[in-house]
């Protein structure tokens, strides 16, 4: 009995190890890219999530509630600071977007924004980005990149949903 007890918990470790996500398999957000088969601009993001600091990765929502006076705050910077490079509805087109070598994000494009969570988002405008050549925006207050990051929300959810709009970030 003690064999096939053995056996059977050997056999089901085996199983257990088999199926089980492997440490050295899990990169988290580091080296999801390996530097190749990407376009440079892609790159260049990958490459600055890689720099954002754990703390910043790791929070999956905004810490200001989106509601009417956040998104209303928001709204107002992202026109008076954002607006010149990533265009007054977040499409990358704004006016001096046309002279960049590396074009401003586009909000609205979900597969290239959902890249960076709300951490990441907040971070990236107070720190900027030489990756991707976004200046810092270390001037605007804490509350302020939050705000800002609850409109660039609201951006993706188009003007249909704005009415509706609830804090799942």
């Amino acid at each position: 009995m003690t064999k096939s007890f053995t056996c059977c918990s050997f056999a089901c470790l085996m199983i257990i190890f088999a199926f089980a996500p492997s440490a050295s398999c899990d990169t988290g957000n580091k080296g999801h890219y390996h530097g190749h088969s990407l376009e440079p601009h892609m790159q260049a993001m990958y490459a600055l999530k890689d720099k954002v600091p754990m703390d910043y990765q790791i929070m999956e929502r905004t810490p200001i509630i989106p509601d009417q006076e956040s998104l209303q705050s928001g709204s107002a910077i992202f026109q008076r600071q954002c607006a010149v490079c990533h265009g007054e509805q977040g499409r990358g087109d704004g006016p001096a977007a046309k002279g960049m070598n590396q074009k401003p994000a586009n909000f609205l494009d979900r597969e290239h924004s959902a890249i960076y969570g709300p951490g990441e988002k907040f971070w990236i405008i107070g720190n900027g980005s030489g990756e991707t050549g976004m200046p810092a925006f270390s001037d605007l207050s804490l509350v302020d990149r939050w705000h800002l990051v609850n409109h660039i929300y609201l951006l993706q959810e188009g003007e249909s949903d704005k009415e509706k709009h609830e804090h799942h970030h």
